[in-house]
């Protein structure tokens, strides 16, 4: 079962927001080696193609252990260099954590890792 990590900035406009999303996007295939895809709503009538959800990543079923630090890393990364920038995980039956720029400055990693932990067990 996937995971749908949803990136929100107020600072940025939704072109900006579709950029960062698309280069997170990349970081997490190239750099954390997770698998991604984009979600996509069907194309109303009349419209060419379906519609890419801004601002959204599939993320499919995450291993724990190396591949959460992995996730958590690659989002640290973004975090240090737009602290407004925020990240919600969220499963196919509701279950969410969210993530701020905070949680992930954090010296103490450990509660992060924990309260990510059980949404991506439960995704499996």
């Amino acid at each position: 079962m996937p995971i749908l990590l949803s990136v929100s900035d107020a600072d940025l406009d939704s072109d900006a927001l579709q950029q960062l999303t698309n280069q997170l996007y990349q970081d997490l295939s190239d750099e954390a080696g997770i698998q991604t895809s984009f979600p996509e709503q069907p194309a109303t009538p009349g419209a060419r193609g379906d519609i890419v959800t801004i601002g959204q990543i599939l993320i499919a079923a995450v291993g724990a252990g190396g591949p959460i630090v992995a996730l958590v890393n690659v989002l640290k990364a973004y975090a240090q260099r737009k602290p407004s920038v925020q990240f919600e995980l969220r499963t196919q039956d509701g279950d969410t954590v969210k993530i701020t720029a905070d949680d992930l400055h954090s010296d103490d990693m450990k509660k992060l890792l924990q309260a990510i932990k059980p949404i991506i067990e439960r995704a499996k």
